[in-house]
């Protein structure tokens, strides 16, 4: 399903739900915080929601309210979730009859894992085939870049560059709309002679230099709006 179609599901008032990791859950942002809410269980890894109203997906849903008031959106991201725990728990995370369109944003944490990429392709290519069998239009997300530092991690088996191939790999070769975060901010960081040291940080935004503060969960949700086709409020904001 194209862009267009999505857009004109989203105007009728749709039900969005978001599938993914602490990325898609809007870590880092401002006023961000886990409830006690469990979204899904994996043997001892307990997954619970996240509240994130500055988050990328905070202001998407904003902006939806506010335009379209019968569209609503689900966050089911679960922090630190590969993605075969996503696939496997997936009953947990989606909800046939009610959910509407699927946004997948998860990858990350399978830089963590030995043969992470090939897994990563294998269950995101289930999952698109999986949702476009219920008729259900999928979204899928690139995450952001993490700095050099968090890169340096010694469990980053894989990094942040070969998450995103994979993921714009299997989106173009299942035919699904593309938001390519990474290299959105990539360009971005080149255009403007920055790093991206300086702007994934913010105050009050807990962060381990993958998780993004509020300048780059703003970069997302712009992207994301771009990639649909909707045009931003202008609100007086200005990138730094």
């Amino acid at each position: 399903m194209d862009k267009t179609a999505i857009r004109q599901r989203i105007k009728e008032g749709a039900r969005i739900t978001i599938i993914g990791d602490s990325l898609a859950a809007g870590a880092g942002s401002s006023c961000s915080y886990k409830t006690e809410e469990v979204i899904m269980c994996d043997g001892s890894d307990v997954f619970v929601r996240r509240m994130a109203p500055n988050s990328w997906w905070g202001r998407f849903q904003n902006y939806l309210t506010d335009k379209y008031p019968g569209c609503t959106v689900v966050n089911n991201g679960c922090g630190g979730a590969f993605s075969c725990q996503l696939r496997k728990g997936l009953s947990s995370v989606f909800d046939e009859d009610k959910d509407d369109i699927v946004f997948l944003f998860l990858g990350a944490n399978d830089r963590k894992r030995v043969g992470g990429m090939e897994e990563l392709c294998c269950n995101l290519t289930w999952m698109i085939r999986y949702f476009k069998e219920k008729k259900k239009p999928v979204v899928v997300f690139t995450p952001n870049p993490s700095t050099v530092e968090n890169e340096a991690y010694p469990n980053r088996l894989y990094h942040m560059e070969d998450v995103s191939n994979i993921i714009i790999d299997v989106a173009e070769k299942e035919q699904v709309l593309l938001i390519d975060n990474y290299n959105y901010i990539m360009d971005y960081l080149f255009v403007k002679g920055k790093k991206i040291e300086d702007i994934i940080f913010g105050n009050g935004c807990p962060n381990d230099g993958c998780h993004p503060a509020d300048t780059i969960q703003e970069m997302i949700y712009r992207n994301l709006m771009r990639c649909l086709g909707f045009s931003v409020k202008i609100d007086g904001a200005i990138w730094k």
